[in-house]
């Protein structure tokens, strides 16, 4: 069959019972079917080649598919020579071999496969040298790093296409953070599945996002009010809770929120929030509102959401939802 070609865009850009929703289905195109080599050329430090490897362990860790190798070279090979290459390309030589152009976006994979969506052949990934890091996941809202990046373009070196029913690191948007969300391990489970039949992976991580999806959008946390008096109500908006295991459900998660004083750092508790069991490939989105202590020292404080207990990942442990000012 005559391979076809996709090119696909990286924008720059105490609570009782709660219910859990299931993350959707995924949408994919193409299979693998075995590991998938492919190598990245660096003109300068290994910096960056190494933040791309990173990030390619995230997919592993759901199904093994990623095998980078390196070489130092000031060219890239590029058009569709057999060879899936990983590279930073200039604005003219983007242009002149692809017909693309780097605005209004940081990164580009150009992927071959064999007639309509049958096996990968290449993928030739590219970012944008002008682009700089980083911002810390939890900052509200999100701003674009190259993790984001890296990890949003191997999504689509693994078959997977644009993802914005739910949380996903692979939404045609503004990404959402560093980590794969529930709908990304959906998707490379149901893709890989096709040829690798995995097996689960033991990972057990509980992940809380000041962030929800809306249709077509995501949706920031928020607080109101953001001036507060001491023993009244602060009501926290949009924030996300999602069990990021590929399979297995997590026995009683247990979140704290605190008031966290943004020039000392010192802490107040102000109430948790809990499940008996959470389900895996699964998310709660919504809203609490929690009573200010009438002892809290007037102040500017940050209102932070913080897992309790061991998972397997503590980078999305906590999430900043916002500063409100207690008079």
């Amino acid at each position: 069959m005559t391979p076809r070609r996709r090119i696909l865009a990286t924008a720059l850009l105490a609570a009782g019972s709660l219910a859990v929703s299931s993350a959707s289905a995924y949408v994919y195109c193409g299979f693998h079917d075995r590991r998938y080599e492919m190598r990245a050329y660096h003109f300068n430090s290994e910096f960056w080649v190494d933040l791309v490897v990173a990030q390619s362990a995230k997919w592993d860790r759901v199904h093994p598919l990623f095998s980078i190798n390196r070489t130092r070279s000031r060219t890239t090979p590029v058009g569709q020579d057999g060879q899936s290459v990983i590279g930073w390309l200039t604005e003219a030589d983007l242009n002149r071999h692809y017909g693309l152009s780097w605005a209004g976006t940081a990164g580009w994979t150009v992927t071959w496969t064999d007639g309509t969506c049958g096996r990968l052949l290449e993928s030739d990934m590219f970012f944008n040298p002008g682009i700089t890091l980083f911002a810390p996941q939890t900052a509200v809202p999100y701003n674009l790093g190259f993790q984001e990046i890296a990890l949003h373009e191997l999504g689509h070196a693994a078959t997977l296409d644009h993802e914005d029913r739910g949380l996903a690191v692979m939404t045609a948007g503004g990404v959402v953070s560093d980590v794969l969300h529930n709908d990304d391990k959906v998707g490379w489970i149901r893709s890989a599945a096709q040829k690798f039949n995995p097996l689960p992976t033991p990972i057990r991580d509980m992940g809380v996002f000041p962030i929800r999806n809306g249709r077509s959008s995501k949706v920031y946390a928020s607080l109101s009010p953001t001036t507060v008096a001491r023993g009244a109500d602060v009501a926290i908006r949009d924030f996300t809770v999602e069990n990021l295991s590929s399979v297995f459900p997590f026995e009683g998660p247990t979140f704290r929120v605190v008031l966290e004083e943004t020039s000392s750092g010192a802490t107040i508790e102000i109430g948790t929030f809990s499940w008996g069991r959470f389900e895996p490939f699964s998310h709660w989105s919504g809203d609490l509102t929690y009573t200010v202590p009438s002892g809290t020292p007037p102040s500017s404080y940050r209102v932070v959401a913080i897992f309790q207990g061991r998972d397997s990942d503590a980078t999305n442990d906590r999430a900043v939802l916002g500063t409100i000012r207690v008079r």
